[in-house]
This record gives structure tokens, C-alpha cells and sequence, in this order.
């Protein structure tokens, strides 16, 4: 079960020939001898005592503190393993006999003389293969024996379970050390971590050693004031040295180690349970007892039960694995009508088996009938929290902004089982050119929040608008109106040798301005075709993502449709300062006295438009009517 590695003995004792280390192995009982080169990751095949895994499942908030899960050097204040020269002559001190050496790979803070002796522990990191503990004496060693016994994590009906193969009920394990010749002056032994304790274990051991050559014949570690009581139900065992293998667990109270919450929130006062439409989420965060860094949660599920409605038992498992936050992969319901109570278990994977588990308290919630607004009487902003990017207040009764700069409205629920059914924003837009209306959707980011993206404006455009939002029963809130203008220079730094042009389409026979247009925009090198804004105005666009693209300086031709009809321009970008380029089209019939220069425009049969008519009328009178008619409707016009 543990044993002595022999390519572990010639950087400890330093002293041990290449026959002596075959002689190890020979000489082992049969079983006790370790594999040949530690493993350097864990194994899927456990060998070891056969054990359910599910024996070691730990306790609730009542079960005893599992050893730490990192490996430091000797806790401060606890006394170190003596050192010195031996001298076994009749001292009744077991290390004024024997010199103890610990060798603990690739942990200096643990190995030489600074392993603790009782009443400390001593913490072996998770992945350690093994260790070696070396004796050292003035005489000849007969016999040397290592008494072994341990606890494993506990379970819910078991605070200190017995370590399978090493109970503390005597008979302890008595294992043999190996006895170093030729001198016969040290004796080891190699305690296979990872091969026989599992992560979570508590291991306490002692040491006797016999020799023909000196008085008294045998010496015990135990004998001495360093004897520290391992209580069992049968009686008492002493030990001098414990050591526990670290679990990514630092208590076996859950609470200690995982935060839990959900959402929405079914915790403190008051609590809001979901809402018949709204699906339930749990998160979880590791935490540390001690203080320290969390260490991230191995694996988790949460056990959900059903009553009412709906029925049943099932789980969901947490991710991402081995995370300090996780969440279920598939949040829960909406169940209406339904009571849910649920607990959460997380483990620690080992050797293809489950370790270290640790149980959360039973939580208990009923899916709620609420999720309507909390003050359908007061209004949006009673009901809701409104946030503009960049933000409206602070400039004013008429704020302006830089050209081209997007504004993002969201709003948000600030009750988290009131759930926003659907939202939208009622706009109009305005410039010199013309105006149009409309509604903009709101998107959803979740339950509780909708967002939508005013576009950057042309130099000279105003935009009015409100929000309006339903809760899930169709109830309807408003808000009141917010507005704001833009003006050059754009908002955003261009690059040296790049500019930006925005274009707008003149619905002759309607008025106003096309919105979402179809547009091309392309020079000598590449085109793209795009759709405008539902605001009535468009710009080069990204392929991807939002806003503008600006473009190099040069030679460039838009062409818009709409009505069936199209229209090109062909002109330069030379500089940074942005322009507005026009477009006129008709969707209907027009008078002599509403011509405007349609320069390349083809108009399907049927319009009756008056060609002449068109070709003779000047354009500003169709300007100074429009511009007469656009400033009454600025001065009337309220959502």
C-alpha cells in the first residue's frame, strides 16, 4: 500500500548504491512497493482499498475544517521536526536518539527539518506523488517501523470516517522501513501520496526503531513530550507527525467555500422569485475560509425539484468547470404555479471517482404571478431607470452634440421579477432638408433591460423622441419627450488622408425624407451596397459592427433607389469636414410648383410628372416653400 520508490532514494539519502535500490524493491512485502516513476498528472485508475466514492462525500456546515488547500511551509508558531546529531546512548528523547529528515519534492517549505511535529499539520499539495521521512542514528538500526492511520473527508453522517486500508482502530498499519546499508545507520520510508490519499485526507503517523547495538533496544517517536492523542471510538492513538493532503476545498461547510445567488434574487428581504416569463439562474463564486485566493470550484450540479404545475426531480450542472464563477449551464423553467426547492453539491474529480463533496443548504422559492409593473399609473420613469450614452443632462433646455455621435438609450427594470415585454422608442427627425417619423424597436439584453441605438446624425440634424414600454400583461408606460441636435465637427479624430459624407433622399411627392434607403457607394477600387437609417439619412457604413466607415480621400459615386427609381452622384472627398449630399425621388405624382433638378432620374410610366414643368420651374421655390412649412411643423409638432 505505501512504499519506498527507489529512484526517489538517491537525492535523499545520497549514500544508497544502485544495488541498494534494487534491494529495496526485493526486499518490500509483496503490495507495498510504489510504481516506478511518479506520474505526472493524475491517473483515471485508482489503486488503492476499494471504496464507493460516495463514502467520502463531506459533511454539512457542522463538519470538522478539512486540512488547507495550498502547501506552505510549517504553520507559524508550530514546532519543526528536531534536528541536531544523534546520539542513542539512554536519552529518553526520541530525537536526541534519531535525527528525522523529511524530503518533500519540490517543496522546500516543507522538507529538511521543517515538516511539523504535534500538535501541528503538515499540508502536502494536491498532485505531490509522495514523500520521504529518513532516520538517522549514531548505531546500527535492527528494525525500523512506520505506524499509519488516517481520516477521510467527511461525510454527511460521518464527521471523521476511517482512510480506507489505514483505519485508526488498532492494529494500526505497521509498515517496515527500509534499512540503508551497509552501515545500517539510516532507515526510510516513502508515504505514496497520490497513490493511496485522497485529496481532503488527514494522515497521522509515528515511528519506532530497534537496534542490538544500543540501550534501550527500541525507541518510539511517541515517547516523548511530542506525543499528541488521536481520539478514536475505541480509544486513544498517539501521533508525532499529521500531515493532510490539500483539497480545492478549504472547509467542508460549503457556505465557506461557494457563494451562491440567483436570478432574479430569491434571497434577503425582500425576495423576488421569478416571474411566469422569466427563466431562473444560480451562480456560484468561490471563496476561501482562510482568506486567502479562492481556488477555482472543480465540478457542480444543483438538484431541482418540482411541486404544483409542473413536477418532477432533475440537474443541471454548473460551467465552466474548474472556474472561481460558474452557472447552469441551462437555467431553470419558467415553471408558473410551481413551488422549487433545489441544493447544490460540488466534488472534486480524482482518479476517474468523485472526492472531497461538499452539500449547500436546501433553498425554496415560489415561481411568482408578479412580473407587471410596479406603478402602472406613474409613467416610464416610475417604473423603470432610463440611461442615455452619452448622456442628455447637463447640457441643457438644447443639448447638441458632436456629428455623427450615436446615441444609446436603455432602459432597465430596477425590480428583478418585473419583466419588460417588449419596448420602443417614437422619434422624429429633422434637418434643413426635411423630417420623417417613425417607431425604433428596443432590443432586449435579458429580462429586465432593452436597449436601442439612435445613429449618428449629419451635421445640422435634431432628433425628438420618447420611450414606451409594456410589462408582460401588455401594460403600457410612456415616457416624456428628450431631444438633442448635432453639429460639425464630427465627434470622432478621422486619420490623416480620411474623410466622411453623409446622403439623404427627398421624397418629392411625400415631403420628407426616404428612410432605409437602399444605397452603393463605390470608387475605383471597391463597392459596397448598404440600407440607410429608419431616421432618413445614411453614410458609408462598416461591414461589419455599427456606425460609420470613414474613407480615404478620392472619388466616389453613391446611387440610391427607392419608389422603383434611381439616382447617382459622382463627386470627391478632399478634406475632413463632413457634407450632406442629396438625392430626389418621388413616390407620387407631382404639381409644376414642387419640381425639383432630378438629374438622372428615370421615373417608371404613369407618375404624370411634367417633364417641361420640371426643367422650367427654379428649385427655390420648391426650397423656400418647404423651408417655410418645416419650421411651423418644428414649432407645432410634440410626441
Amino acid at each position: 500500500m505505501i512504499a519506498s520508490r527507489p529512484v526517489k532514494l538517491l537525492p535523499v539519502l545520497g549514500l544508497v548504491t544502485v544495488v541498494a535500490l534494487l534491494t529495496l524493491v526485493a526486499v518490500l512485502p509483496v503490495g507495498l512497493a510504489g510504481p516506478a516513476a511518479a506520474p505526472s498528472a493524475p491517473r483515471v485508475v485508482r489503486v488503492a482499498p476499494a471504496e464507493s466514492p460516495s463514502a467520502l462525500a463531506p459533511v454539512s456546515a457542522t463538519a470538522a475544517t478539512a486540512a488547507p488547500s495550498s502547501a506552505p511551509a510549517s504553520p507559524v508558531g508550530c514546532p519543526s521536526t528536531p534536528g541536531g546529531t544523534p546520539n542513542w546512548n539512554g536519552n529518553p528523547n526520541f530525537f536526541a536518539d534519531a535525527v528525522v529528515n523529511v524530503a518533500v519534492p519540490g517543496q522546500p517549505g516543507l522538507s529538511g527539518q521543517n515538516f511539523a511535529i504535534a500538535p501541528c499539520s503538515n499540508t502536502i499539495p494536491t498532485y505531490e506523488n509522495g514523500f520521504w521521512v529518513n532516520v538517522t542514528t549514531n548505531v546500527p538500526i535492527t528494525q525500523g517501523f512506520v505506524y499509519v492511520w488516517g481520516t477521510a473527508w467527511p461525510t454527511p453522517t460521518n464527521r471523521a470516517p476511517d482512510l480506507p486500508g489505514f483505519s485508526p482502530t488498532p492494529p494500526v498499519q505497521q509498515l517496515a522501513m527500509y534499512i540503508n546499508p551497509p552501515t545500517r545507520h539510516t532507515a526510510s520510508f516513502y508515504f505514496n501520496v497520490y497513490r493511496y490519499f485522497w485529496p481532503g485526507s488527514q494522515v497521522y503517523f509515528n515511528i519506532s526503531l530497534q537496534s542490538t547495538n544500543a540501550s534501550p533496544s527500541t525507541i518510539y517517536s511517541t515517547n516523548s513530550a511530542h506525543i499528541q492523542p488521536y481520539q478514536w471510538g475505541g480509544g486513544v492513538d498517539n501521533w508525532t507527525w499529521s500531515f493532510g493532503v490539500a483539497s480545492p476545498f478549504s472547509s467542508t461547510n460549503f457556505s465557506q467555500d461557494i457563494g451562491v445567488a440567483t436570478t432574479p434574487s430569491i434571497f434577503g428581504s425582500p425576495s423576488y422569485p421569478p416571474n411566469d416569463h422569466q427563466q431562473f439562474q444560480i451562480t456560484l463564486t468561490a471563496l476561501n475560509a482562510s482568506g486567502g485566493p479562492a481556488l477555482p470550484i472543480p465540478q457542480a450540479i444543483a438538484t431541482i425539484r418540482l411541486s404544483g404545475r409542473s413536477t418532477g426531480t432533475f440537474s443541471d450542472a454548473f460551467g465552466p468547470v474548474n472556474h472561481t464563477v460558474q452557472t447552469l449551464l441551462y437555467p431553470i423553467g419558467p415553471y408558473p404555479a410551481t413551488s422549487v426547492s433545489f441544493n447544490i453539491t460540488a466534488w472534486f474529480p480524482w482518479e476517474g471517482g468523485s472526492v472531497d463533496r461538499i452539500y449547500s443548504l436546501d433553498y425554496a422559492f415560489n415561481w411568482s404571478d408578479q412580473g407587471g409593473w410596479t406603478d402602472p399609473s406613474g409613467g416610464l420613469t416610475s417604473n423603470l431607470w432610463v440611461n442615455m450614452t452619452p448622456s442628455l443632462s447637463g447640457l441643457g433646455p438644447s443639448p447638441v452634440l458632436a456629428a455623427g455621435v450615436a446615441v444609446n438609450v436603455s432602459i432597465h427594470s430596477p425590480t428583478p421579477n418585473v419583466t419588460i415585454g417588449s419596448a420602443a422608442i417614437n422619434y422624429r427627425y429633422t434637418d434643413a432638408n426635411g423630417e420623417t417619423d417613425g417607431v425604433l424597436p428596443m432590443a432586449a439584453a435579458g429580462p429586465s433591460t432593452a436597449y436601442a441605438v439612435l445613429p449618428g446624425l449629419p451635421p445640422g440634424g435634431a432628433v425628438t423622441f420618447s420611450i414606451i414600454a409594456k410589462d408582460i400583461h401588455g401594460n403600457l408606460v410612456a415616457s416624456g419627450n428628450y431631444s438633442y441636435r448635432e453639429a460639425a465637427p464630427l465627434g470622432v479624430s478621422l486619420a490623416p488622408g480620411y474623410g466622411l459624407f453623409f446622403f439623404e433622399v427627398i421624397d418629392v411627392g411625400a415631403n420628407q425624407l426616404v428612410p432605409n434607403v437602399n444605397f452603393t457607394i463605390a470608387n475605383d477600387t471597391w463597392s459596397e451596397k448598404g440600407v440607410g437609417y429608419p431616421l432618413g439619412f445614411a453614410g458609408p457604413r462598416p461591414i461589419t459592427g455599427a456606425g460609420y466607415l470613414p474613407v480615404a480621400f478620392g472619388v466616389y459615386s453613391v446611387t440610391v433607389t427607392a419608389f422603383g427609381q434611381s439616382q447617382t452622384w459622382s463627386g470627391t472627398v478632399s478634406d475632413q469636414n463632413p457634407f450632406v449630399v442629396l438625392f430626389y425621388l418621388t413616390s407620387r405624382p407631382v404639381g409644376a410648383t414642387y419640381a425639383a433638378p432630378i438629374v438622372g432620374l428615370s421615373l417608371p410610366a404613369g407618375l404624370g410628372i411634367l417633364g417641361a414643368a420640371i426643367a422650367m420651374v427654379p428649385v427655390r421655390n420648391w426650397f423656400k416653400e418647404r423651408r417655410a412649412k418645416a419650421e411651423a411643423e418644428q414649432r407645432r409638432i410634440t410626441l
